[in-house]
């Protein structure tokens, strides 16, 4: 493995219009793999972004906020079609719901052969999730999948539900099912699980992801009930770790997975026989990358430093 771990991100970069006190919206860029994408860099990765970017002015924005990050971002690999935009209404508790607008958008024009020309060489992991995983994008990805699977490269998933986000709902969650099947790695929230239609204990149904998988890994976050990694051998478990100033909860998962995900990658430990105090380490660490974005308003992942920093002080 080279010093810095090569990781690629698949799926939605949008504008976030969050609500304010005033009920005014401000737009913030965001979408949960972009997101991640960003938080990968700052934790010391490579991270190559592969959704097309739009080429009108808010995609331009994107793609200058990609540059400023030091993402890499394919050549000559645009769309025309529009950003995506979500607007983000919150309660008083700072947590976000969603209003999505994804028809005929920038981040879902491509077509499994672009992307695999797109792909970087030596890949570690790709990473995707949230809005990518929908009916129409199966024959996109599944092939993809398939041969970096056949590489040997890992696949990372963030189920992230979203209401809204197909007609037939039914049909997403199928779709979602289907992506998990392949994963070496999968984050899931009790309220994405409510959002499948799956209720009662948050642990067995993780665990019935888990069974989908080969060799796998399930992350499931509780909210304020903490986190958790579920492998075949070992079931450990983590608090919140509450920050002293409250922004909002905006990315606060997306800044979690990719942070514990980067932990585990750069010790050469994202597998399930890594040992229960690796895993319990990156428990850790991502449970105080969430804490620092959550200290802020939108979501702003901590660099590497800045996590290590702040455990040292608890």
């Amino acid at each position: 493995m080279s010093t810095l771990p090569n990781v690629a991100v698949f799926g939605e970069a949008l504008f976030d219009m969050i609500q304010q006190p005033d009920n005014s919206f401000l737009p913030f860029i965001g979408g949960s793999p972009y997101n991640v994408a960003r938080s990968f860099v700052r934790q010391g990765l490579s991270c190559t972004y592969l959704s097309p970017i739009s080429t009108d002015d808010l995609g331009q924005k994107i793609y200058q906020s990609a540059q400023d990050d030091g993402i890499s971002l394919p050549d000559n690999y645009r769309s025309e079609k529009n950003t995506s935009l979500a607007l983000v209404y919150k309660d008083e508790q700072g947590k976000p719901s969603y209003r999505l607008y994804r028809k005929g958008v920038a981040d879902m024009d491509v077509t499994p052969d672009t992307l695999l020309n797109a792909l970087p060489n030596d890949l570690t992991l790709f990473h995707t999730g949230s809005l990518a995983l929908v009916p129409d994008m199966l024959d996109v990805l599944i092939p993809v999948i398939k041969v970096l699977k056949e590489q040997g490269v890992k696949i990372s998933i963030d189920v992230n539900v979203r209401k809204g986000v197909e007609d037939n709902h039914q049909q997403y969650i199928a779709a979602i099912w289907r992506f998990v099947e392949f994963a070496d790695i999968v984050k899931v929230s009790d309220e994405d699980l409510h959002l499948k239609g799956l209720y009662g204990e948050p642990e067995f149904h993780a665990r019935a992801m888990l069974d989908r998988m080969e060799n796998g890994m399930v992350v499931l976050t509780l909210g304020e009930g903490g986190s958790q990694i579920i492998t075949d051998s070992h079931h450990l478990k983590q608090d919140v770790i509450v920050p002293p100033v409250m922004g909002d909860t905006v990315g606060a998962g997306d800044t979690y997975f990719s942070a514990l995900v980067a932990y585990l990658l750069k010790q050469d430990a994202l597998s399930p026989q890594a040992s229960p105090d690796m895993l319990a380490a990156a428990l850790k660490f991502g449970a105080m990358a969430a804490s620092l974005n959550v200290e802020k308003v939108g979501c702003h992942p901590p660099t590497s430093q800045q996590v290590t920093d702040a455990l040292t002080k608890i």
